[in-house]
């Protein structure tokens, strides 16, 4: 699934849409929370407003002639307490709207992993795993941040604004007025910002396109050195850190014109207020303590109007990020269980693919006509040249991928209408790359069955020629393994994927080129164990190497999507076709 296309900055819809799908789904469930900060805010705008009051009283006490002790008397529990409250409440609210911010992004990120692991698997490899981790980092990092300065600042700073603005308003409505060109200067401003949608989400997307080239150059680090391609890389990378570069100043250049603007206009808001109070203070219609008070509310005013001015860059960075993200949680799988699909029950292992066609989303077509028996029990071999379809053949069984015409039957039910955890807790699967995670190797082996006991585990790795080598691991069974096991060989990870596999102990056997990347003291290892593994099993296997599917009760030759030639192995020898020239080349 591609990145949906961001909406025209000009369009307020989808805008609107963005946020009120994030206040229904992540927001609003945190009410009690949302409450007792807003509160907290209420207390804290209150709090600061009072400083006008403060300023007042303290100008104005002081030209009365007081005593030092009255005057201490009147101002110090003004000027003390109003100080404590406003820093409690900031202390307490600033926890609270972060606590709000951090749980919306935890649901966020876990309803994307959800999604990703629920997607098709041709759904999910279209998003790549760069695009797809800078969603679950970068653009949740934006949010996360976007949604701490809204909720924290956002409100706080409109209920400060609105505080002050009456405060100033009740000790000289005539001076306020010179904040109503500060605040009319807010309008363009706005306008201005979201020019930085489009900026915001291509550097987001270029995030995206960064980290897949980091995970691969990582990944390939063998290659890299032995082929000696650092240079190519360095440049490659370099261009992609440069193009960074650029769309990330593109963005700043566009935020930095903000602020110079808001601090132009708050001079002359200070200016204005000056001017106009010492002309009104020469005619006796303002005392000093009220200039001064009205002179702190636009100190005080001026910072919370900037910060509010620059909002909307927050939000529109927010909007871009949540697009991304909402693309990935609204990923809908096709392959789901039927709404009256019934569990398989009592399994015997029969495979049939019957007539058979698959294409791809693109429409290249695959699979064309296709029909396979496996009978319980039975070895089916897959043989062919590379790209001929046996993959996607192997996919077809689990429900990997759905055949787009004809059927695929287990025990004589077609697999689409079975329930997708039955059908595929039934199925094992050792491919030429094992998945091993950065756990133990106990765990590893456990994938394979949960709920498996030590015991059980410990057998099957014996059965699967892994217990001696595991054994030899620093610390045996309970060894962390390095990341995808880079620390064992090939054909130790081959044994350790048969040994989950050999856990799981289900009647049908998928084996996908399990051994054609090892060297043949590791192959026949494998190889022991994969015949033991299959004993009793219907198994399906590809093999490149010929040599591997002796035995085989059927040999399938997959070329071009087709199936072309099919019998005993004596059988296709026989025929001098396809088969035959495989052999021939490989002896």
């Amino acid at each position: 699934m591609a990145d949906p296309s961001p909406a025209p900055e000009s369009a307020p819809g989808p805008d609107r849409a963005l946020l009120r799908r994030l206040w229904r789904e992540y927001l609003s469930p945190q009410r009690g929370l949302l409450i007792r900060a807003a509160l907290l805010m209420a207390v804290y705008a209150a709090a600061t407003a009072a400083y006008v009051f403060v300023i007042q009283i303290v100008i104005d006490a002081a030209g009365e002639g007081r005593s030092v002790e009255g005057y201490a008397r009147l101002v110090l529990p003004v000027a003390i307490g109003v100080p404590l409250i406003s820093a409690t409440t900031n202390y307490l609210q600033r926890i609270a709207t972060n606590r709000i911010a951090l749980n919306a992004v935890a649901e966020m990120q876990t309803r994307m992993f959800d999604a990703s692991l629920d997607a098709d698997l041709a759904t999910f490899s279209a998003q790549g795993s760069g695009g797809l981790i800078s969603r679950f980092v970068s653009d949740v990092g934006v949010v996360s941040n976007a949604l701490i300065r809204i909720i924290g600042n956002l409100v706080r700073d409109v209920l400060t604004v609105i505080f002050l603005i009456g405060s100033m308003l009740f000790l000289s409505w005539q001076l306020s007025v010179a904040l109503v060109v500060f605040i009319l200067a807010l309008a363009p401003l706005i306008a201005l910002s979201q020019k930085m949608r489009g900026s915001a989400h291509d550097a987001q997307a270029h995030v995206g396109r960064i980290t897949g080239e980091l995970k691969e150059s990582f990944d390939g680090a063998r290659m890299v050195r032995a082929y000696g391609l650092q240079n190519r890389e360095r440049a490659r990378l370099g261009e992609s850190f440069a193009t960074r570069i650029r769309l990330f100043l593109k963005l700043v250049s566009q935020q930095a014109r903000v602020d110079p603007i808001l601090e132009v206009l708050g001079g002359f808001a200070i200016a204005a207020v000056m001017i106009f109070g010492i002309w009104l203070l020469r005619r006796d219609a303002i005392t000093p303590g009220e200039i001064a008070g009205v002179l702190g509310g636009v100190l005080f005013i001026a910072p919370k109007l900037r910060a509010l001015g620059t909002m909307n860059n927050v939000v529109q960075e927010m909007l871009a990020s949540l697009s991304r993200i909402f693309s990935v949680t609204d990923m809908r799988g096709t392959i789901t269980d039927a709404p009256d699909a019934t569990a398989l029950t009592d399994p015997r292992g029969r495979v049939e693919l019957r007539d058979v066609g698959f294409s791809y989303a693109d429409g290249t077509e695959a699979l064309h006509g296709v029909s396979i028996l496996a009978e319980p029990g039975q070895r089916i071999a897959l043989v062919g040249p590379s790209g001929g379809g046996k993959t996607t053949i192997l996919n077809l069984v689990p429900r990997l991928f759905d055949a787009t015409s004809g059927a695929v039957l287990v025990d004589g039910r077609d697999v689409r209408e079975l329930t997708l955890e039955s059908l595929r807790e039934n199925i094992a699967l050792v491919s030429q790359h094992v998945t091993l995670f950065a756990d133990t190797v106990a765990e590893n082996i456990r994938l394979g069955r949960p709920e498996a006991s030590r015991d059980e585990i410990e057998q099957a790795a014996r059965a699967a020629d892994a217990h001696d080598f595991i054994t030899r691991l620093p610390h045996g069974y309970d060894t962390v393994l390095g990341e995808a096991g880079d620390t064992l060989s090939g054909g130790q990870r081959q044994r350790l994927g048969i040994a989950r596999a050999i856990l799981r102990d289900a009647p049908i056997l998928l084996l996908d080129e399990a051994t054609s990347a090892l060297d043949a003291e590791s192959e026949a290892k494998v190889q022991a164990a994969l015949d033991r593994l299959s004993q009793g099993r219907t198994t399906l296997v590809i093999a490149h190497k010929l040599s591997t599917i002796s035995g085989a009760d059927r040999v399938y030759v997959v070329e071009n999507g087709r199936i072309v030639e099919q019998g005993t192995e004596a059988q296709l020898r026989r025929k001098k076709g396809v088969f035959a020239r495989f052999k021939a080349l490989q002896s």
